[in-house]
């Protein structure tokens, strides 16, 4: 029996609901067992990304491989968790980002420096005419690029994960999930009915995006942080938070209205990118772990550029 694709990508993306919407439930309801079991959706969905991201870009050719990424990742979660959540007297934010940026200088420098001393490694660069100093520390700037993309935007969705403890985080990832993949449905729905023979937004890095649909995307980006608005206000909590906000009710919804626009924005520039990661690296898509939908971060593409950029709007407000 053969499957057709519209299938699969409805049967992998209603499992993928199912699967979120019950860490959320744990988050929501579970005290801190649904704190850090959401931190383990994070790692987990972090970890494949790396993974596939290395290997489509073929980042682990100079010694920089994913699990020497994911290592650096781990080490710096675990002394997040030791330096904010564990410690009777946590660390200031700014000593955890300095000993964060020292381990991932550590780790660069011992690619870099490990690879000049490898005798192997210097003769594959005499054999293929290339310059060893140049290829040693190529692969140490190919660990630091894994460590930023997709490394830094999980960091920022942990960190928002860890906002406080009650309902506000969850709020925020929320605002996250809905801007992202309402700005992502909207766009691909608007596109296909409306957008023959429109103006394509960006013609070599991705075909198949119009500004008809990016208009789409923008009206669903908007729906969608109302969506989480109107599903998080029922808690007491995150309703005194939005009344506080702006001191009505209805304005914080109008602040946030503004917030989903521009949420819809960040994350068409985080699907422009990962195609233009794509096209450089001559992949259609990062894996195909997901049926129907290719990679991991061929789905998380958009959304964890807006997670940066909705953790700096919560920091704020």
């Amino acid at each position: 029996m053969v499957i057709s694709e519209f299938t699969k990508r409805f049967l992998t993306a209603s499992v993928l609901i199912a699967g979120f919407a019950a860490f959320v439930v744990m988050r929501a309801f579970a005290g801190i067992f649904g704190l850090y079991a959401f931190d383990l959706l994070i790692l987990l969905t972090l970890g494949v990304g790396t993974w596939e991201v290395c290997n489509a870009c073929k980042l682990n050719r100079r010694g920089s491989n994913a699990i020497v990424a994911l290592v650096v990742e781990g080490l710096i979660y675990m002394f997040y968790i030791i330096g904010s959540q564990i410690l009777k007297e946590p660390l200031v934010w700014w000593l955890q980002l300095i000993v964060s940026l020292l381990i991932v200088a550590i780790f660069v420098l011992f690619i870099g420096l490990s690879n000049m001393i490898d005798k192997k490694f210097a003769k594959e660069c005499i054999l293929q005419k290339k310059s060893l100093n140049k290829e040693a520390w190529a692969g140490a700037l190919d660990l630091l690029y894994l460590l930023i993309y997709p490394g830094s935007f999980f960091a920022c969705a942990i960190l928002l994960n860890h906002i406080t403890t009650d309902s506000i985080g969850l709020f925020g990832l929320l605002l996250v999930i809905f801007i992202s993949c309402f700005t992502d449905i909207f766009a691909y729905l608007t596109g296909k009915l409306l957008g023959k023979g429109a103006a394509k937004m960006a013609p070599k890095i991705s075909p198949k995006k119009t500004w008809v649909g990016f208009v789409g995307g923008l009206f669903g980006g908007i729906l969608g942080a109302l969506f989480a608005v109107w599903i998080i206000s029922t808690n007491a909590t995150v309703s005194r938070y939005l009344i506080d906000l702006t001191g009505d009710a209805i304005l914080a919804q109008v602040a946030f209205l503004v917030v989903g626009l521009a949420g819809a924005i960040v994350t068409t520039l985080g699907d422009l990118y990962a195609s233009h990661v794509k096209r450089k690296a001559g992949i259609k898509d990062f894996g195909n772990l997901l049926p129907g939908h290719g990679g991991v971060m061929d789905r998380v593409d958009g959304i964890i550029l807006n997670v940066p950029f909705i953790l700096l709007i919560m920091g704020i407000i």
